[in-house]
């Protein structure tokens, strides 16, 4: 097989939400990569003004073959992912986070993919919550992303998550990704629905696997699980089809309400790592909170959607 070129892009607006020295990890478990980033065509790090200078400079220095774009501030995860795959250099454009530890094998599984399905538009990584006491145990079941699924080759998938995922080079520049959204955080759904509707084929890669940082505490996470909750019904005003996602966060499997997808990893991890359940009792209330302030986010965003639509009402009454 003939290894296409590739690129690695990664936006720095997820550090707003997390702790900036992850950044360090983040870099460390690209640049263990075979083949290595080197070797890339750009490996480019989008910058808005926000991270501390001395760890921008300590991070170009060593890695060589990192490069700095600025963008302005204030951008938001989406738009800066849309900026960073507007001009791809390479044949694979390869979309990472800086909150995100890549394990070994993940470069060379997208890279693999491509070149041993010429029809595969979109490569899908797996990206989880690594387990290690009660408060990791209740983002495994509240935060956005599945416990690994244990496959060995690349299956259909009907979506993927923007710190994890690679894109042939004419899928980018047919379909970029869209700027400006009215969301906070999702964009990995609606980007989803677009290629599914352009019939562009996605696969996931069990292979490329990465651990994705928990919320920094209850307060973050509740904080974003808030707004999740309104995005998930802002999704229902934009692209379609409606029926395909319909604001599920989760791109791999069909879709489900929350506590079904809740219950289905607390079945993966009794068989993956059940000594965590010990935990459960803990966890659990952690978990709850959580999921309330999800439905609050839900709450807040009908009642403002419903108070719009009287607003509009009134207006043409009056008219």
């Amino acid at each position: 097989m003939t290894r296409p070129t590739f690129s690695i892009l990664m936006e720095t607006s997820n550090l707003r939400l997390a702790h900036v020295e992850r950044l360090r990890a983040a870099l460390a478990s690209i640049a263990a990569q075979d083949p290595s980033p080197s070797e890339a065509e750009e490996v480019v790090l989008l910058e808005d003004g926000s991270l501390p200078r001395e760890l921008l400079a300590d991070v170009s220095r060593q890695h060589p073959w990192l490069r700095l774009q600025r963008v302005d501030a204030g951008l938001t995860y989406g738009d800066q992912k849309s900026i960073s795959i507007a001009a791809p250099r390479a044949d694979v454009v390869v979309v990472a986070d800086p909150d995100c530890i890549y394990e070994p094998g993940w470069l060379r599984a997208f890279l693999e993919a491509f070149a041993s399905d010429a029809a595969v538009g979109a490569v899908a990584g797996e990206t989880t919550i690594a387990i290690c006491g009660p408060f990791t145990l209740a983002a495994a079941l509240f935060f956005f992303f599945p416990r690994f699924s244990g496959g060995t080759a690349p299956a259909p998938a009907r979506g993927f998550y923007l710190n994890n995922v690679a894109f042939r080079r004419a899928v980018v520049e047919r379909h970029p990704i869209p700027f400006g959204l009215p969301v906070r955080g999702g964009q990995n759904v609606l980007y989803s629905r677009l290629l599914d509707s352009a019939g562009v084929p996605i696969a996931r890669h069990p292979h490329a696997r990465a651990f994705h940082a928990p919320p920094e505490d209850l307060w973050m996470a509740m904080r974003i699980h808030f707004w999740t909750g309104r995005d998930t019904l802002r999704f229902d005003r934009l692209a379609a089809p409606r029926d395909r996602f319909s604001g599920d966060y989760e791109p791999y499997g069909p879709p489900r309400g929350r506590i079904g997808k809740m219950l289905l990893r607390l079945r993966d991890i009794a068989r993956q790592q059940p000594a965590m359940l010990l935990w459960l009792p803990v966890a659990a209330p952690i978990a709850g909170s959580v999921f309330a302030a999800f439905f609050a986010g839900r709450t807040v965003e009908r009642w403002t959607q419903r108070r719009r639509g009287w607003r509009r009402m009134r207006t043409r009454l009056s008219a």
